[in-house]
């Protein structure tokens, strides 16, 4: 993984929270929402690592 792996999976969790806010459905903003949660699990995950590899 590279530095911009965590700024890219923040920004596919910010585009996934915009969406949620989109739809009427609430399960479909659930899934959103969900989705808008791995991705930022990700990006803190990611964090995570690069910070014990220095």
């Amino acid at each position: 993984m590279t530095e911009l792996d965590a700024e890219w999976f923040r920004k596919e969790a910010e585009e996934c929270r915009q969406q949620a806010g989109k739809t009427v459905d609430p399960i479909d903003r659930e899934a959103w929402l969900k989705l808008a949660a791995d991705w930022a699990k990700l990006a803190e995950d990611d964090d995570r690592r690069r910070s014990r590899l220095r």
